[in-house]
Order: structure tokens, then sequence, then C-alpha cells
């Protein structure tokens, strides 16, 4: 079995490269799609973006082992691979319309149990034959495993940069399948001839329903609701719903706003304003197209600094409120559309107010928002006496645990940087803190809404006496001071986030919502030192048996999938965290990683006539020495340091990948075992990083349990080195 290059097509070996080449283009590119699918039905969070990626990890491994087992001669390449873009096309519908399956309402919070069964059945039936067709075409390629995984690592890039250039800035989901399953069939045309049209055609018909039936598959999913509008740009599905005079905005099948919100948006700014009536510098960080910018106008002095994300959503508001109604057409309001941390990053100006009047931290991005890092960001722009405010919903007249956990982690952030900090209770509790006074009597206040002559609706004396009433708010005080020891949410370890999930799963019944609440009281024992010790137990296990298998060998493949995947995770999060928006630039940071995979893996095939354990040494090694650096950067790191980092993390997999196999296949001729390891360390990865290792243990503790596993996995190949000597 031939390893090294011949000079045949590239230095690849392979009669024609093309297959190896469109299972990676089609792997990322179906995967990222189904990724953004989910993301709109299931309000997308990291435990739904864990659950599908581990899945999707899972079925992609489980199907290279059974692909190695039961290889069929039969099958036909062109036929495996129509078949695999037919069951994606059919899998993007049924994700569309799962909610009547399940008999929900549109834009229903989904509960556990639905997203776990939806992402389970959905992952699995794409990346299962995808995890077979790597095993197919090493079979197809007479052996060749290394040419096969590097072809792929290179259709993977591609595809990641077609999906990061063109089909996220300008496309939907269904659109960019559309696009990816038209050129898939017209290449499978060029490579096998006009075979077998009528097969063909159904590609084709397919690619066409996605494309011109995106809109009306759309409507259907919102009826019994009229939906006026629908507009894709690169950070959500932006629709438009209306229901008699109220107009309402998702994004992503979540609620972003209703307008007219009267009650809404004068809570967000009179709360704020009647601390300081006499500002004239308000800076609002999103959420004031719902009418919180026209009572903010209300003060005649003011100058408003307006930053929100997403062009596409102001633009649609414009086209279906009007700017008089919104505010945006007052010439007191400056729009920046930027995100809200870069923009508090690279100002100099100050302000008298900063309202950030974003959703819950029901994501890492969000959660952003609610540091201790960002507090101390709007509070070096804001002038002396300053007062900053944000709202979180909650109840007047219960808190359940989960939810005083929540408050108390950002409550106690915000008095880690403001000295005086106040919480006005209600359905949405109010966050007040300044360095200056904060005056809460209600008396003050309805003096100064009494002296200001405010037009409002729902903000008067009876709905100021009944918030500020004693009594709530000793409810409220004792409810945070039943927390022990709660957790500051900050960059580096964003728990609330994690509570917020909680929060959510709670409102469901089941074993599910029962699991996740009991990870809540996970120590560093059980998510640290016992799974080190599990491992040791593993290493020292496969030493006491080293002369009875080979697939020992394999080992740093799945730690170094295990590793790459959370490492991922984490230095993701650290440039969303450092730089601003992540998730426009995402595709681009996995396909910088998946090129690295290919250089990695050409840079070790052609030292392959003399790999073995020292350069598996020496590669661990350079794992070890990388995980320090990516601990270290994301503090101050520069943009170029991220993108650095995760093509050598890829260089160094993929360089791993091919010393483990050629070591291991000079035994046995198990073509799928590697890959298949490879895909359950990244499985287990992707089920942990995002929803609980990093939220619970933190990126300095997280970067530090990576570089001990990898060090005893490195003193386990020094080990076996050792005894060949």
């Amino acid at each position: 079995m031939s390893l090294l290059r011949s000079g045949h097509f590239g230095g690849l070996e392979l009669e024609n490269p093309f297959w190896p080449f469109l299972l990676g283009f089609l792997s990322t590119s179906f995967q990222v799609i189904l990724l953004r699918e989910f993301e709109v039905r299931f309000q997308g969070n990291e435990l739904v973006y864990g659950l599908v990626l581990a899945f999707w990890l899972l079925g992609g491994g489980l199907g290279s082992l059974l692909a190695e087992k039961k290889f069929r001669v039969a099958i036909s390449t062109t036929a495996f691979y129509r078949g695999l873009i037919i069951i994606t096309g059919i899998l993007l519908v049924l994700l569309r319309l799962a909610r009547f399956i399940f008999g929900l309402l549109p834009a229903e919070m989904t509960g556990p149990g639905p997203l776990l069964l939806t992402s389970w059945l959905i992952s699995f039936a794409l990346s299962l034959p995808l995890g077979a067709l790597f095993v197919y075409n090493v079979f197809w390629q007479r052996g060749r495993l290394i040419p096969v995984y590097q072809l792929e690592s290179l259709g993977a890039a591609a595809g990641g940069l077609l999906i990061y250039l063109v089909l996220t800035p300008n496309l939907s989901s269904w659109q960019a399948a559309s696009l990816i399953i038209l050129l898939a069939g017209l290449a499978i045309i060029l490579v096998s001839g006009f075979k077998k049209m009528a097969a063909q055609l159904l590609l084709f018909l397919m690619a066409a329903g996605l494309w011109f039936g995106d809109r009306p598959v759309e409507k259907i999913y919102w009826k019994p609701l009229q939906l006026v509008e629908v507009r894709d740009s690169p950070y959500a599905r932006l629709q438009v719903v209306k229901t008699g005079e109220l107009v309402s905005f998702y994004g992503n099948g979540t609620l972003a706003f209703n307008f007219p919100d009267q009650a809404s948006a004068e809570e967000a700014i009179h709360f704020a304003f009647l601390q300081r009536p006499e500002a004239a510098k308000l800076l609002l960080v999103g959420g004031g197209l719902n009418g919180t910018l026209a009572q903010a106008l209300q003060y005649p002095q003011v100058r408003v600094d307006y930053v929100e994300l997403d062009p596409s959503l102001v633009k649609l508001a414009r086209k279906v409120l009007g700017d008089r109604q919104t505010g945006l057409g007052d010439q007191r309001v400056e729009i920046h559309l930027e995100d809200g941390r870069k923009f508090l990053q690279t100002t100099r100006k100050r302000y008298d107010l900063v309202i950030c009047n974003l959703p819950e931290p029901s994501t890492a991005q969000v959660n952003r928002f609610y540091t201790v890092e960002f507090f101390r960001q709007v509070r070096e722009r804001l002038v002396a006496e300053g007062v900053f405010s944000f709202l979180l919903p909650s109840s007047e007249s219960y808190l359940s645990p989960q939810r005083s956990i929540l408050l108390a982690s950002i409550y106690h952030s915000l008095t880690t940087v403001f000295p005086r900090v106040e919480i006005i209770p209600g359905d949405n509790n109010v966050f007040l803190a300044s360095a200056g006074p904060l005056d809460i009597n209600t008396d003050s206040l309805l003096e100064k809404l009494n002296r200001y002559r405010l037009k409002t609706v729902f903000f008067r004396p009876e709905f100021l006496r009944s918030r500020l009433h004693p009594l709530k708010r000793e409810y409220l005080r004792s409810s945070l001071q039943t927390v022990d020891r709660p957790r500051l949410n900050s960059d580096r370890q964003p728990v609330s986030y994690f509570y917020q999930t909680l929060v959510w799963s709670q409102q469901f019944h089941g074993s599910v919502s029962r699991g996740l609440g009991r990870l809540q009281g996970l120590t560093r024992f059980w998510l640290f030192d016992l799974p080190l010790l599990l491992f040791l137990l593993l290493i020292l296990f496969l030493l006491a048996f080293r002369k009875k298998s080979s697939a020992a060998y394999l080992l740093p493949i799945m730690v170094m999938g295990f590793t790459t995947i959370v490492a991922e995770v984490a230095l993701i999060l650290s440039f969303q965290s450092r730089l601003g928006l992540v998730y426009s630039k995402i595709s681009l940071l996995f396909t910088i990683f998946m090129a690295g995979l290919f250089l990695g893996s050409s840079l070790a095939r052609r030292m392959s006539p003399s790999l073995g354990l020292p350069h598996l040494v020496a590669v661990q090694s350079g794992f070890v020495i990388l995980l320090v650096l990516s601990g270290l950067a994301p503090a101050a790191a520069p943009e170029p340091a991220f993108y650095g980092l995760l093509l050598l993390m890829g260089i160094l997999g993929g360089f791993l990948f091919v010393v483990s196999n050629f070591i291991y296949l000079q035994n046995r001729a198990r073509y799928g075992l590697g890959y298949s390891l490879d895909l359950f360390g990244s499985f287990l990865g992707a089920l942990l990083a995002s929803s609980v290792f990093i939220p619970l243990l933190g990126l300095e503790l997280l970067f530090t349990f990576l570089l001990l596993v990898n060090s005893l996995s490195l003193g386990f190949t020094l080990f076996r080195l050792r005894l060949t000597k």
C-alpha cells in the first residue's frame, strides 16, 4: 500500500482527485448551511450549535467505521454522491417544517426534547453517509488514505471560502444549498459524463425548488400569522410579521421588537433619563427601533449616538415603519452600523448616559454586553457622574433559583466596576449604575416626571409607585442574597449565558431539562480533575497492553480531534470578545483551519518514507507549545494572531493525522479507524466545549486542561518511543 508521491495528478497519486475534493466541499458547505437553518428554527445558542456539531461529528465517525466493515463494490461513485445531495435537500425541508411535527406555533420557544431529537436525527442522516464516503473514497482510490485526506481538507477549505465570500453575505440557507447543489451537479456531469440524466435532472429540480420555494415555504412556516417581509443578512434571517396594527420584527425566529411597544420603550429610556434629565449626550446600544429612540428625543437638549449591528435590520425598519415613527430621521440622531463593543473601543466621545437595550444573554455573542470587561468599557466612556442602564427579563412576584443565580452573577459583575448600583424590580429588571448618586425615591422621580412634561402612556405616577414599592425591592434584594458565592461574568469565563440556558431549560419538563439543571452544581473536580484522572488511567491501560495492539498509535489522533475543536471554539469566542462579532467571519476562521490541515498533511506526506515515532513526538510537542501560546494570546492579541493560531493548529493537526496513520497502517489496513477516532474526539469536544467547559471552567483553566491532556499524550508517545529503541 503506497502512500508516497508518484508525480501523477499533482503528486497526489489519484486517478481522479475530484471525488475526495467534492466530499470535503460538500461536508463543510452542508454543515454551515445546516447550522444556519438550525439557528433560525431553534433560536440558536451555544447549546444548539454544540448539539448539532457534536451529532454531526459522531455520525461521521460511525459512518466511517460502518463503511469499513460493509464496503459495497457495486455502489457507484456518482450514485452515492447524488443520493447524498438529494438527502440534504429533503432534510432542509423537514427542518424548516419541524414545528408542525412537534405541534408548535411559529417562533414558539422549543424545548430541549424536540431540539435533541431533531439535531440527532438530521445531523446523523447527513453526516453518517459523509463519514462513509471518506472510507469509500479510500477504497475507490485503492487504499491511498493520505491523499484522500489531503483532498478532502482542500475541498473543505474551498467550500468554507465560497460560503464566507459569496453565500453568507448574500443568500439564505436554502439559496446557498441551491447554489451548492447546482455547482456539484454540474461538476459531476463534467467528470462522469451525461450518464443517468434522470437522476441528474432530479438534482437540478431540487436546486430550483430550494431557490424558488424559499419564501413560499417561509410563509407556510409562519401561518396563521401574516409574513410581510423576509430578508437575509450575514447576522440573521430577518422576518416581519403583521397582526392588526402590531408589527413584529424577528431575527432567526426570535422576537427582536414589536412596534408599537410603548411600554418597553418608556421603561428603557425614562428610568435612566430621570437620573440625569439634563443629559446632552446619549449612547444607545441596540433596541432603538421599537419607539425607544422617539422616547429619548422627548428631551430637547439630547443628541443620540445609536449603535445597531445589522444594517439590514435598520433598512427593513425604515421600509416597513418609516423614519418618522422610529426616530431615525431626526437630525439629533447619528446612526453607527457596527458592533457595540467595537464602537466603544474606538470612539473617544464621553456620554452622560449609556443605555443598552439588548436581549438577555442567551448566547455568547450577546453575553459580551453583560461582562465585567464591557462594564469597564462603558465606565471609561461615561462622564464623571454618568449613568449606565440596561434591562433583564424577570418577574415581580417570583424569581426561580436559576433566575436568581443569573441576576446575581450580572449584579455582582456590575458592582465590581460601578460603586453605586440599583435595580428597579418588574417584569423587566432595570439596572442603573453610576459613580455618582442614583435617585430611586418615588416622590423625587414623580416631581421630575411632572417638571419635564413627558408624553408617556405607561410611565405614570401609579406605574412608578408600583415598580418602586418597598416590598418588591426587598424581595428582589433578598432573592439575590440567597445566592451563595455568585460567579462574576467575564469575557474569559462567560458564565451568564450558561445560567441563561438553565433558565430556558427550566420552562420545560423532562429528563433533558433535569440533566441541564444538574450541570449547575458541577465543580472543578468533575470538569477538570476527574477527566484528567480517567485519561491517565486510559494511558496506563494502553501501556500495560502495549504489545497487543498497534491501535494505541492512534490515541494522539483522538486527542488531537478533541483538542482542536475545543481550542477552536475557545479561540473563536476570544476573537469575538476582543474584536467584535465573529459569526460573519466564522466560515473564514474554519476555512483557515482546514487550509492548515491540507498544508500539514502535505508536509507530512512529503516526508512519508522516513515518518516514525520521533515525528509523532515532535508534532505533539508542537501542540503543547501552541496551546501555551493560545492560552496567552487572547488577552490582547491583534486579529492576525487568531488567524495564525488557527492556521498553525490546522497544520499540526494535518501532520499528526498523517504520522499516526502512517505508523498504524504499516501493521493493519483499517482505513476508517483513525478518521473515526479523530471525529469521536471532536464529538466529545463539541458537546462539552461551549455549553459547559468554557462558561464553567473559563478559558485559562480550559487551556490548562488541554495542555495537561496533550502533555500526557506526549508522555505516552515518548514512552513508546523509548521501548522501540
